[in-house]
């Protein structure tokens, strides 16, 4: 159950933004606008709305060996508020999935100018098209699994954003996620995307795109036996189905490179969506602190990095990707829309039954060993069979083909049904060799 004293913080901090901006102005005037009711001053100096969503998920599992969990679901809800004062924004936006209060976007912005801001507070990074969008405006139910497990989301930072009808730039320094709990030194990144759009008019759009982020993730705690929090960072990648058949965790992380490349076009009610993910952890060894607490069976073993390298194995960089291609047909309703502001396409209006399909391949395994009792030993066989384990990551590899439904009811609320099969490769499901799933969502928008 969700804690009384968790709902009492949203509502005063909502009501906080809320009153700031009446207090501006008495003379209030109520509008709607694709759903959403604003309130606004009379010469339109400020204005605040409340809002939020809901969605009410259903999934069905066949063919899967390694039991998955079919179950209908309130998979989340959010509640937000904005305001908005001459060239100052802020909003404050607030999940309840699996009966917890995470914060979303939390965030403060002033505009240089019509198409230039500055941006602090807690909010997407500016990486590719599905890291950085809304779960409601995603085309299907979720992100392909590569999205899912390559995108980035929101983080603590400030970050600056120019756009035009011709292109749109976006750049940061983060600080680490907002609900880091763990000891030791919080991570940061410094991200930027690029998007130039040749092509923008009524009825026709083509954008292509880039993004690069480079990362220290945040400390995993201290480690007991070495006490540092440096040599105790991690990499977590998971997506799909309950996050069993793609999962990677590469342990003794330095930093991170993450690449982006997309591809945005629309012509009437036609559109096409790819983005390639191309990710790599350098790993950060310490052999020494390994040796000092380390006991070794046998004299005079040798304690140069060489030695302890061969000895306890490379912990070499480990490098992942993916990328996907997704189509979508409005069969019935207007053109799709080209918002300049997002670099992405606007929401289909209401009355639009949208068409999609998709094709995704993720690869988490990046593997040079031999596997053998659920673990990675060296590929020589000779310092195998002396017990050297091996650093490899068998996160799993996949492809998948998806099909989905959207029927924009109104501005307020939205059917969607998906279909995904998919062909897995992970050493720790051998068992698992196919998965496929129905998703069902409606969706209310208020």
């Amino acid at each position: 159950m969700i804690k009384f004293r968790n709902i009492s913080l949203l509502l005063l901090a909502l009501g906080f933004v809320s009153t700031s901006v009446l207090a501006q102005d008495n003379n209030i005037v109520a509008q709607e606008k694709e759903g959403v009711i604003t309130f606004k001053s009379n010469d339109e100096q400020y204005s605040w709305s409340f809002g939020g969503r809901t969605y009410m998920d259903g999934v069905y599992y066949m063919e899967d060996a390694t039991d998955l969990s079919s179950k209908t679901s309130i998979s989340d809800v959010r509640l937000y508020g904005k305001a908005s004062w001459k060239q100052w924004d802020a909003k404050i936006n607030f999940s309840f999935a699996d009966n917890k209060v995470n914060a979303k976007d939390i965030y403060l912005k002033y505009s240089l100018s019509n198409n230039s801001s500055i941006k602090i507070g807690n909010f997407f990074e500016p990486f590719g098209i599905q890291g950085a969008i809304s779960s409601k405006d995603s085309r299907f139910i979720g992100n392909s699994f590569s999205g899912e497990a390559f995108g980035i989301g929101r983080s603590v930072g400030i970050a600056y954003t120019t756009y035009s009808n011709k292109y749109y730039v976006s750049a940061g320094l983060f600080g680490g996620k907002i609900g880091n709990t763990e000891k030791g030194d919080a991570g940061y990144s410094t991200t930027a995307k690029a998007v130039y759009s040749p092509i923008v008019k009524e009825g026709m759009t083509f954008h292509i795109g880039a993004s690069a982020s480079y990362r220290l993730p945040d400390a995993n705690g201290f480690d007991e036996k070495f006490n540092d929090d440096d040599y105790n960072r991690v990499v977590e990648y998971a997506a799909g189905p309950e996050q069993k058949f793609l999962n990677a965790e590469i342990s003794h992380a330095g930093n991170e490179l993450k690449l982006n490349m997309e591809l945005l076009a629309t012509y009437g009610r036609f559109m096409v969506q790819s983005e390639y993910y191309s990710n790599k952890v350098y790993r950060k060894s310490n052999y020494d602190l390994q040796f000092a607490h380390s006991r070794p069976d046998m004299w005079g073993w040798s304690s140069t990095e060489k030695g302890l390298e061969d000895w306890y194995g490379v912990q070499r960089d480990i490098e992942v990707n993916g990328y996907y291609v997704q189509a979508g047909f409005l069969l019935k309703g207007d053109d799709y829309s080209y918002n300049a502001a997002s670099a992405y396409i606007n929401r289909p209006k209401a009355g639009s039954l949208e068409l999609l399909a998709r094709f995704n391949k993720t690869n988490m395994n990046d593997i040079d060993g031999i596997f053998m009792q659920d673990k990675f030993w060296d590929a020589d066989p000779s310092k195998a069979a002396s017990g050297q384990t091996n650093f490899s990551v068998g996160g799993g590899d996949s492809v998948d083909w998806a099909l989905g439904l959207n029927y924009y009811v109104s501005n307020n609320v939205m059917f969607r049904l998906n279909y995904t099969s998919m062909d897995i490769d992970n050493v720790f499901y051998r068992q698992d060799d196919k998965v496929s799933f129905v998703k069902a969502r409606v969706q209310v928008n208020f």
